[in-house]
């Protein structure tokens, strides 16, 4: 499994390094919470949900420079700004520069005690009114996120039309594949179940090739946030420079400017770090356009 390496930042803090992947996932999350902020433009406001926030602060390994972890880009996101972003970390280093570095934020930003995002996800969601246009992105380093954990989201709005949004990082070449072999209890833990054996059982036979095997276990892991009433399923792969595969974002949401708004994110946000050294900041780019018929500042989200 991959293993996160940190940069002493500016503020004394450490900075978990960012290469070009993690550069374009970012972008794609910021290009979105801005989306969605307009699209709850008629209901005010809107919470985030942060489980695997980090430091709050990445280092640009090829722009050699600090950039905004997922919790300030939700923070930051808006107008509408959220109401409240909510935010778990369980390493105590990170945990500590969190706290710092959300603390201009005030009352917006809650973070919550250091521990497992699995555990405290109960009483995040004990947090979010119901009735509120909700966003929750899930980005553990390998297979830390627990199907019980996204099942507790789904589950959150129930009785509303809407339920809470969801941006998963899948971690196939990074996280779960790794663990097939000696640690399967965990995969389960991460699927909710065990059919994702049947597909490792073809791969390991040979009658399925790896990026087939990549695509079934990303199918199936699709077909359960379909179980639990999203209308509407993306995913992305994120790659290295080289081409080599590393990860799947996943998105999960029933309403159609969700799916709008996430389609033009997948789509348009292309990042070609090293060659757009030195022509401007990541984060200096255009929100994305949505068609007029969504008629967002009207509908709404939630």
């Amino acid at each position: 499994m991959s293993r996160d390496t940190y940069h002493e930042a500016s503020d004394g803090f450490r900075a978990r390094n960012a290469d070009t992947w993690t550069e374009e996932k970012l972008m794609i999350l910021h290009a979105y919470a801005n989306g969605f902020a307009q699209a709850c433009k008629s209901a005010g406001g809107w919470y985030g949900l942060d489980l695997f926030s980090g430091t709050g602060m990445n280092y640009s390994t090829t722009r050699l420079e600090e950039m905004p972890g997922s919790p300030l880009i939700l923070l930051e996101a808006g107008a509408p700004k959220a109401t409240k972003v909510l935010c778990s970390e369980g390493s105590r280093r990170n945990h500590a520069a969190l706290s710092a570095r959300c603390e201009p934020y005030g009352a917006r930003a809650v973070i919550y005690p250091r521990g497992d995002a699995n555990e405290l996800v109960p009483q995040m969601l004990a947090d979010v009114p119901v009735r509120a246009p909700a966003f929750a992105f899930l980005d553990p380093e390998g297979s830390e996120l627990h199907w019980s954990t996204v099942e507790a989201i789904a589950a959150h709005k129930r009785a509303q039309p809407r339920k809470v949004e969801q941006l998963i990082l899948f971690p196939t070449d990074t996280g779960f594949v790794r663990l097939i072999a000696d640690h399967p209890e965990k995969v389960d833990r991460m699927f909710g179940h065990g059919r994702w054996r049947e597909i490792a059982a073809a791969r390991l036979a040979e009658r399925i090739t790896a990026d087939e095997a990549r695509g079934d276990y990303v199918r199936l892991y699709g077909d359960g946030l379909r179980e639990l009433g999203y209308a509407t399923v993306l995913d992305k792969q994120m790659q290295k420079q080289s081409g080599s595969p590393l990860y799947f974002l996943i998105f999960a949401t029933d309403h159609p400017a969700g799916r709008r708004i996430m389609d033009s994110c997948f789509d348009k946000v292309k990042l070609r770090v090293i060659e757009e050294l030195g022509q401007g900041r990541l984060f200096d780019m255009a929100e994305p356009r949505v068609p007029r018929r969504t008629r967002l500042g009207e509908d709404g989200l939630g």
